[in-house]
């Protein structure tokens, strides 16, 4: 009798803890930081640079030997970004902003999005200009991804959750992801396209050029704080 009162209390408390933790984002009242690295390498410049001077001189054999400078296009530009994206969300709101890693931590791009109607409003701390509700994340539509796979066995807990991969693509980039189906979210930093977010919610991204996954890309890492 013991034992099945132990066991009683104990499956009580298990429910309780998990009805708390979905109650908790049924709630939406929690915080993420989302560390993200937008890269260019030095390879893919290199890369892009040969495949211009090749297609250049194809196209323009008559300046080859001319003394003429004929101006080309500007080299890819080589950079690694690094910040922090602090992620709060509210009852009736969703706040974010940037923390800069590569700048003493600078806050920038500080935006708010009404949980209801999904308008955003942006206040640049460099600019000092304040846009308020003209940012629309319902405007956007079903047909500007398409989900090409499924990794069901591909599984990482992130955040506490337990997430599997699936891969989408969009007209310019490929988009790997970790996605949880056990937090329902209207709006995502990453990804705020509410017709993924209706059956998904990403805790990881990465979204790259198809042919250069790791000199072309952006990375976000979810934590919770």
């Amino acid at each position: 009798m013991k034992i099945h009162l132990t066991l009683f209390l104990t499956l009580v408390l298990i429910c309780n803890v998990t009805s708390q933790t979905r109650e908790s984002y049924e709630k939406n009242i929690g915080k993420f930081i989302i560390t993200v690295t937008d890269e260019v390498t030095q390879n893919y410049a290199d890369i892009d640079e040969s495949t211009t001077d090749s297609i250049w001189n194809k196209s323009n054999p008559k300046f080859n030997n001319s003394d003429i400078a004929v101006p080309k296009t500007p080299s890819v530009l080589v950079y690694k970004k690094k910040y922090k994206i602090h992620f709060l969300v509210k009852p009736k709101l969703f706040i974010q902003y940037k923390v800069d890693c590569n700048n003493n931590g600078e806050i920038t791009d500080i935006l708010k999005v009404d949980r209801k109607t999904l308008y955003g409003t942006n206040f640049n701390t460099l600019s000092f200009k304040l846009r308020e509700n003209q940012l629309d994340f319902k405007r956007l539509s079903k047909n500007e991804f398409e989900i090409i796979e499924y990794f069901k066995n591909d599984k990482k807990t992130i955040c506490g959750f337990e997430c599997f991969k699936i891969k989408v693509k969009t007209k310019r980039r490929v988009i790997e992801m970790y996605v949880t189906e056990n937090i329902e979210l209207n709006y995502n930093p990453a990804f705020p396209n509410q017709h993924l977010l209706k059956k998904f919610y990403p805790l990881y991204v990465k979204e790259y050029l198809e042919k250069y996954p790791n000199d072309v890309y952006k990375e976000y890492i979810f934590e919770l704080k």
